[in-house]
């Protein structure tokens, strides 16, 4: 069987759970295409640009965004509805090309923080409702595998041990032996609430050019933007994620739409350990654009900072002078809910499937799946 793996920074580690699922599982063909602090909005991303490819389907996706997924939300960096629109989402792109789904939801190191066990509690719930609903393999998590979850089973608030990591994988394995995971159901929703924009797309005005990115993690074509460069985006929808490259030259750069415009800085103290990290940035106030997003590398300092901050996740000052730096972007995602008709259509939808004849509560029904190879 050929499995995909999309997940965070655990999946990455060399003794993280991937590295041991695939030391554990000889017999199935895994590509593990992780990236550290992201969530399942980029996970989504990752798909829509495998569609957009025609890389063949996999036979069955792992999807490992939940801890991310708390970390973000804890952050204020995403909302519920956002999460629940992306799992959804997710749902469906496998029930239309016929992969098999499990969510692996892990979770941080207990706190004892009451927010951050709210976030912890709230994540997790909605992958589990998203999973029920949609005959979706019960979701695995910490809880399922060790019983309960202790500090001692992290290296810091957000890694697994290796030992724990053993754990994880070795679930996983019995997991997809011992159950029958099936495609999942789709939402019935008949609405993409998610445009994806890759860099090509845009127009481009000033001192801007091309670049190929060829990284372990991360391949793909960036824009790069230097001072009085703007780029045009096509598109409707809130704008909720940029995918971004930072490196010792990225700087501030300007986020616009209409009459509103907003500043967001690409650096990330993450680069302590990444030095050229490729990242999902959120876009925390989401303008909505309507065929007129810009972004841009203004020239004139004082005017630029004189916006009002889109909040960057651990942001840091640009080690390089304002005129000299740069922004390199390879995509942006757009965010249209449906309509509360259509989602309560959906809902609908979803609930009387349940109850059919011959169904068992939310219980799977199999379907055939066509094996393929990922390049």
């Amino acid at each position: 069987m050929n499995i995909l793996v999309l997940g965070g920074s655990n999946a990455g580690l060399h003794f993280g759970w991937a590295a041991q699922l695939q030391e554990l599982a000889p017999e199935h063909s895994i590509t593990n295409r992780f990236l550290g602090a992201v969530g399942s909005l980029y996970g989504l991303m990752r798909l829509l640009e495998m569609q957009r490819e025609k890389d063949p389907a996999p036979d069955l996706l792992i999807f490992e965004y939940a801890l991310n997924d708390i970390v973000l939300l804890d952050a204020g960096c995403v909302r519920m509805s956002l999460l629940k629109d992306t799992l959804v989402q997710v749902v469906d792109f496998c029930e239309r090309h016929k992969i098999r789904l499990l969510f692996l939801c892990l979770e941080v190191r207990p706190t004892g923080r009451a927010r951050v066990y709210s976030c912890v509690t709230r994540v997790k719930k909605l992958y589990a409702r998203v999973a029920r609903a949609h005959a979706v393999c019960q979701c695995v998590t910490l809880e399922s595998i060790f019983g309960t979850v202790r500090r001692d089973e992290f290296l810091d608030e957000h890694h697994l041990t290796e030992k724990a990591s053993r754990r994880v994988a070795e679930y996983v394995v019995a997991t997809i032996r011992e159950k029958n995971i099936t495609v999942p159901q789709a939402s019935g929703l008949n609405h993409n609430p998610f445009n994806c924009i890759l860099a090509r797309e845009a127009r481009t005005e000033g001192p801007c050019r091309f670049i190929e990115v060829q990284s372990t993690v991360f391949c793909g074509n960036f824009l790069e933007i230097a001072r009085s460069g703007v780029s045009y985006w096509p598109g409707q929808g809130q704008l909720v994620g940029l995918m971004l490259r930072s490196t010792q030259d990225a700087g501030v750069f300007q986020i616009g739409v209409r009459n509103r415009a907003f500043r967001k800085n690409a650096q990330s103290k993450m680069r302590e350990i990444v030095p050229k990290l490729i990242l999902l940035h959120y876009s925390t106030r989401r303008p909505r654009a309507d065929f007129d997003l810009e972004i841009a590398m203004p020239a004139h300092e004082a005017e630029l900072m004189r916006l009002p901050n889109d909040h960057t996740l651990l942001d840091t000052p640009s080690e390089k002078p304002f005129c000299e730096q740069v922004l390199e972007i390879n995509g942006v995602m757009l965010w249209r809910r449906a309509s509360l008709l259509r989602r309560g259509l959906a809902a609908l939808k979803t609930k009387l499937r349940s109850v059919a004849p011959g169904a068992a509560g939310f219980a799977p029904t199999t379907r055939a799946v066509t094996s393929n190879e990922i390049r």
